[in-house]
């Protein structure tokens, strides 16, 4: 059951949005009551009311019985076990843990084998050195017996002439055991095995590894229960993460898996090499977001591209280039100079309900009806010059309920409209709620200008009385 607020359409709860009562008889939260915004007027009928503090108006009792009733554990009902579900549950689990330990242990295995040249070329060196001045020494007749600064070169000859005997061998066996007492075995040829975790699932997957003893099972039953720190988290790119401008991946990813944590949201993410990282924890993410004055090149958006799972994203692309289409899926969508393309995805985002564009600059478009009808907050720039803002108003007319424009009222300001009005009342905003007046950083209008108001009353003028015209800048409902 979904009771909401019909001023900022979040659900009712017995917290911060508790249903409040207004004399009038309608009911909006709390946070809705305490905003400075909401004056002494009933947003939906404008009738005047005393009570100013929350505590002095009363809860509306029937909404908070249903939500204490929501709120009780439901019945649990008991389910068949489905071996299916669980192996396939067991395998994503061992699958996704698998991907982590590669992205960890890959960079040590290739520094262990990076030592463990620079060791053997060390070693080589003095045992070269050292044959150098026995040959001289045999040459000068001198056999006499050896001495103990020779004993080392000797050491390190014997060492050299047994790792070179391993790597030489005809046959390689490998064993792995498990936890639980089964063992895998495999002799192979020799060849270019590479590190050894490499080599056990290649093996893995050409099916030349066997058990040792088959009578043991691999159990059933899954995997204890997880205890920890919680599996969701949010990592903040900041300036700890970078080095002159680049993104330190590796630090990232081991900082992350050391703390057993999946990030679900990457908040605030530049730098160069953003792609790398999103490379690894793109598949996990529900969540994503660059700074305003971060432009995202083509290559990091070709990752963007293809996290599906993807509900929100905030972002600002390169100006002036190609950029790959966006999610499909996504829930809440801002982007800062769209191109055709990615605009024309939103006509194919089934579940999209906030929508706000930026700085849109492509040609206009023709724009059908929203096939969906999920949307309920669209924010856009309006400009006479430009017409594609106006046309996404009118593809989700029918469901919009409340939208921002971003607009001035003066003809010598950019972002001025001069039938603003008119053309609002033309796109059919037949579920429209609120609309709210964005003034850029530049013109900011003080309480009560002119041209303000005069703007405000036109729009309202063209829409029914349940619907609110605010300025965001005046703060004020009073007009």
């Amino acid at each position: 059951m979904n009771l909401k607020c019909d001023i900022c359409f979040v659900n009712f709860d017995l917290d911060s949005h508790r249903p409040k009562c207004l004399p009038c008889g309608h009911t909006i939260c709390k946070e809705c009551v305490e905003k400075p915004d909401m004056g002494r007027k009933c947003p939906t009928c404008r009738k005047a009311f005393r009570q100013r503090r929350p505590e002095d108006l009363p809860d509306n009792f029937l909404v908070a019985q249903l939500l204490e009733n929501e709120d009780a554990p439901p019945c649990k009902k008991l389910k068949t076990k489905d071996l299916e579900l669980e192996q396939l549950q067991r395998g994503a689990d061992a699958g996704r843990k698998m991907v982590e330990m590669l992205h960890l242990v890959l960079p040590q295995a290739v520094e262990a084998l990076n030592s463990q040249l620079e060791s053997s070329v060390a070693q080589l060196g003095q045992v070269e050195e050292a044959l150098e001045r026995r040959v001289q020494r045999e040459a000068a007749g001198d056999v006499g017996t050896t001495s103990d600064a020779a004993e080392e070169p000797l050491q390190l000859a014997r060492q050299l002439e047994a790792s070179h005997r391993l790597l030489t061998s005809a046959k390689c066996t490998v064993t792995a055991e498990e936890e639980g007492g089964s063992a895998w075995t495999a002799s192979v040829q020799r060849g270019g095995c590479g590190d050894i975790l490499r080599l056990m699932l290649q093996l893995r997957a050409d099916g030349q590894l066997r058990k040792v003893d088959d009578a043991i099972a691999v159990p059933d039953a899954p995997a204890a229960p997880y205890v920890g720190p919680p599996l969701i988290s949010t990592l903040k790119i900041t300036h700890k993460h970078l080095d002159n401008g680049r993104l330190k991946v590796a630090d990232i990813l081991r900082d992350v898996l050391h703390r057993w944590a999946i990030p679900r949201r990457l908040k605030n993410l530049h730098g160069e090499g953003s792609e790398d990282l999103l490379q690894v924890v793109g598949p996990h993410l529900e969540e994503l977001g660059f700074p305003y004055t971060w432009e995202a090149q083509p290559s990091v958006m070709e990752e963007v591209e293809k996290m599906s799972g993807l509900k929100r994203l905030d972002v600002t692309c390169a100006k002036n280039v190609n950029h790959p289409d966006l999610p499909l899926l996504l829930e809440e969508l801002s982007v800062c100079y769209m191109t055709v393309n990615q605009l024309r995805c939103v006509e194919r985002m089934p579940r999209l309900r906030s929508l706000c564009v930026f700085n849109y600059h492509g040609p206009n478009l023709t724009l059908p009806p929203s096939q969906h009808g999920r949307l309920l907050w669209l924010q856009v720039a309006i400009n006479a010059k430009h017409r594609p803002t106006m046309l996404l108003i009118r593809a989700h007319a029918s469901s919009l309920r409340e939208l921002r424009v971003c607009c001035t009222f003066s003809p010598d300001m950019a972002f001025y409209f001069p039938d603003l009005a008119q053309e609002l009342a033309d796109c059919g905003l037949r579920a429209l709620q609120r609309v709210v007046l964005v003034r850029p950083e530049k013109y900011i209008c003080t309480d009560r200008s002119a041209g303000c108001v005069l703007q405000r009353r036109n729009i309202r003028s063209v829409f029914p009385s349940s619907v609110d015209v605010v300025c965001r800048s005046c703060h004020s409902l009073e007009f």
